[in-house]
This record gives C-alpha cells, sequence and structure tokens, in this order.
C-alpha cells in the first residue's frame, strides 16, 4: 500500500547576522538613554527612536536582531509598530520585546496578540532587560541551516508565555461570572425593588462588558497567529517523521521513495509530521482489517509544477 505526497518548491535566500543590533524605541528620553548606555556597555550595537515612525525607518535600514518596543506612544503606538512589522516577511521574524506600564495580564496578553516574543513593564530593570534581549540573540548562534528550527522555538516561547497568562485570565473570569451569578441572586430576591434592580443591572452590565472584551482579545489572538514555515530538505524532514511513527506503532517496515531527496521545500516541521503520521496511520489500519501479516507501507514524493496543481 502506497500514496504519493506532493510539494511545492520555492527557493529561498537566507541572511546570516553577525553582530547584535538592538533597536530602543520610547517616548521617555530618559529610559532610551538608560537602555542605550546599558545595551552599549554589553558589547552591542543600539539605535533609538522616540516615534513610531522612526522606528520603521530604522527597521528598514538596519534590520535589528531585537527590537525594545514601548507601547504607550504618540500618534502611533507599540501595537501598531508590531501590527506594521507583521505584515512584512522580512521584518515579521524580528523579535520584539513590549516595555509596558500595563502590569495586568490582561494587557501582556493583548499585547502577546500582536506578534510580540516578550514584554517588560515598567520601571525597566536594566539586568532584566539585558538578560530577556540575551535570551532572544541566543537564537542567532544557531546555523543557518537550522534557522527554521530558531522560528519554531519562538512560536513555542510564545505560545509558552500566552499559556501561563491564560491562567490568569481564567481565573479573573471566574471572578467576574461570581459577580453576574450573586447580584442575579440578590436581584431574584426582591424584583419588585427598582433601586435593587437598576444598581444590579448596572453591575452586570459593566461586567459582560469586562468579560466579552477579554473573549475578544482571545478571538484575535487566535485569529492573528501563524504557523511558522522554514526551510527543509525533504530527506530529511522524512527520515524524521518516518523514524517516530516507527518508535510509536507496531510496523517495522516502511519504505521511503523521493523524487529528489535533497529538494528542499517550505513547510512547518509540526504540521507535516502531523499529516504524515495520519496517512501512516489509515494505511496501517487497513492492513489491520484484514489481518495482514508483516505490513509495510510505502511512502512517496513527487515534484509537480504549478499547472499540474488544478488536477491534484
Amino acid at each position: 500500500m502506497g500514496f504519493t505526497l506532493t510539494f511545492p518548491l520555492y527557493k529561498l535566500y537566507n541572511s546570516v547576522k553577525i553582530n547584535p543590533k538592538i533597536l530602543v524605541v520610547d517616548d521617555q528620553p530618559v529610559n532610551v538613554k538608560l537602555l542605550e548606555k546599558k545595551l552599549i556597555r554589553e558589547g552591542m550595537d543600539v539605535w533609538t527612536a522616540n516615534d513610531g515612525e522612526t522606528c520603521l525607518k530604522l527597521v528598514d535600514q538596519h534590520m535589528p536582531d531585537v527590537i525594545l518596543l514601548d507601547v504607550m506612544m504618540p500618534i502611533m503606538d507599540g501595537h501598531e509598530v508590531c501590527a506594521r512589522l507583521q505584515e512584512k516577511e522580512e521584518t515579521r521574524s524580528i523579535p520584539i520585546i513590549f516595555i509596558t506600564a500595563n502590569s495586568t495580564k490582561e494587557g501582556k496578553l493583548e499585547g502577546l496578540s500582536y506578534g510580540a516574543v516578550d514584554y517588560i513593564t515598567k520601571p525597566i530593570d536594566l539586568d532584566e532587560t539585558v538578560a530577556r534581549v540575551y535570551t532572544q540573540l541566543r537564537f542567532l548562534d544557531v546555523p543557518r541551516e537550522n534557522m527554521e528550527l530558531t522560528k519554531r522555538l519562538g512560536e513555542v516561547r510564545r505560545n509558552a508565555a500566552i499559556g501561563a497568562i491564560t491562567q490568569g485570565i481564567a481565573h479573573n473570569v471566574n471572578n467576574l461570572l461570581g459577580v453576574v451569578v450573586g447580584y442575579l441572586d440578590l436581584i431574584k430576591t426582591d424584583l419588585t425593588n427598582e433601586e435593587l434592580v437598576h444598581r444590579g443591572i448596572a453591575v452586570i452590565d459593566k461586567t459582560v462588558g469586562k468579560m466579552t472584551a477579554i473573549v475578544k482579545q482571545f478571538s484575535r489572538l487566535a485569529s492573528e497567529s501563524h504557523i511558522a514555515v522554514g526551510e527543509l530538505v525533504l530527506n530529511d524532514l522524512l527520515e524524521t517523521a518516518v523514524e517516530r511513527f516507527k518508535d510509536t506503532h507496531e510496523i517495522e517496515f516502511i519504505e521511503v521513495k523521493m523524487s529528489d531527496p535533497s529538494m528542499k521545500i517550505q513547510a512547518n516541521r509540526e504540521t507535516f509530521e502531523d499529516i504524515l503520521s495520519r496517512l501512516m496511520e489509515n494505511a496501517l489500519e487497513s492492513y489491520h482489517r484484514f489481518d495482514c501479516e508483516d505490513p509495510i507501507i510505502r511512502v512517496e514524493t513527487e515534484v509537480v509544477t504549478k499547472e499540474d496543481r488544478q488536477i491534484l
């Protein structure tokens, strides 16, 4: 039993960064100066900006490795700057660390939903800031052929931060639900008391508004999340996926036939392995239904052109 997987082929051009380049963006000159001096002492090249427009221009000119971005700025705030950078393929992967005075879980969740990978709360702790910058810079040591791993780890890191914050959000939602239920019970005790009813409705309306805002943040986070795609060598990708499948399933023989083993494709490793695993599970299940001994699964790949897509 066999099946064919087809992939579109694109060519990637990766650039290699050598020196750590940091862009600091804050409308408060004192914060900019403190961060600039601290980062320069750490041996980093630093550019600074006091507004969103200047930030975007400096990003185009210097392509920094990490951006420290203030959230609350006039005209164009940090959220809009981050959204603009996320729109462009060449700047989408630059790690953005938000600097914010909003220490609430909802505020941090909102920042992460725009594409930031981390956040620092004011007043700024310089040592903590440097540590967080170094965390992002360590991924630049990954060899060029493993750059797609950097993107995957960035998504995992961001998702882990979101997971930690959502635990607190769930607690807040439960508290808000408690307020709604409590006032509903109170109103039911005396429906003829107009003052009590009006006061209760006002509190419930305000509380539901807060809950709606939280739900919108979650919805936006889910809709704006994107799957990290990188350049992967087909041979390595298939061999890894097949070996993992053999380790977790009762099958010894899986034949792999590739038209071009060295071919590079654009894909997300986890998504690819999940799809391939499901296909192989279907093939294995077919064998089990007919009580076949020593099943063999054959995986074949084929390169197709754009003209062939309409018949796939």
